[in-house]
């Protein structure tokens, strides 16, 4: 079947756009699963991305990006097998998160653009030749107005998927900075690779577009490969 991949910053609105396509696909009679990507829970990788974020090894600029990005790469590679049999069975794949992730995150630790690019080439090579991770049929970056990402990430994001920290703060979500250094890698990844594709949820205001509007965007490009 179909794997399709939701990218985006922190507190983009991946979740509810997953959910909301998860919904329009079960109304079509197509059966769906749907991964998270790093999977906290999981055993070693999981646990190991969990410190990191914590700031165990570490701040953002302390713990070499090579690395991080192992561990990311790491987790998918063990969840790989799982992915390959939803595929087989026909079912429809749905991934918050998965390489242009590591991707975006790691490369935005990187200050020069040749760096950059080493490393991205490296991720790609690491993760889709020698873990041999299934490809996406389909990655979406939600491009979101910034004072969007600034709101949910200062308003302070709570729930079960946030036990991993243990009641401290995520360093990847600690800097604003950070956040659209993040952006800008997906938007340059964007303008060579064709296997990411953005879409733009403004509104013509400016502002973050509803959900539903977004949701139909999404549905569109799917619809435009003829994926869905």
């Amino acid at each position: 079947m179909k794997l399709f991949v939701i990218e985006g910053v922190d507190g983009s609105g991946k979740s509810t756009q997953i959910k909301l396509l998860t919904e329009y696909l079960r109304k079509k009679g197509i059966e769906t699963e749907f991964l998270h990507f790093p999977r906290m829970d999981a055993p070693y990788f999981g646990e190991l991305i969990a410190r990191f974020l914590r700031g165990e090894f570490g701040s953002l600029d302390q713990v070499d990006p090579y690395l991080v990005a192992l561990l990311y790469a790491g987790d998918r590679k063990d969840a790989a097998s799982m992915i390959r049999k939803w595929l087989d069975n026909k079912k429809i794949v749905l991934l918050d998160r998965y390489t242009y992730s590591n991707i975006a995150y790691q490369c935005a630790k990187i200050a020069d653009e040749a760096s950059q690019d080493k490393l991205m080439e490296w991720i790609l090579r690491l993760e889709f030749e020698h873990f041999a991770i299934p490809k996406p049929d389909l990655n979406i970056f939600l491009d979101v107005p910034f004072s969007f990402t600034e709101k949910k990430l200062l308003s302070g994001r709570s729930g079960a998927d946030r036990n991993y920290l243990n009641g401290t703060k995520d360093i990847h979500e600690e800097s604003l900075n950070f956040q659209k250094k993040v952006r800008d890698i997906y938007i340059k990844v964007s303008r060579s690779d064709l296997r990411l594709e953005v879409v733009d949820c403004r509104g013509s205001n400016g502002l973050m577009l509803p959900p539903g509007e977004i949701s139909s965007l999404i549905i569109n490009r799917m619809s435009d490969r003829k994926l869905i």
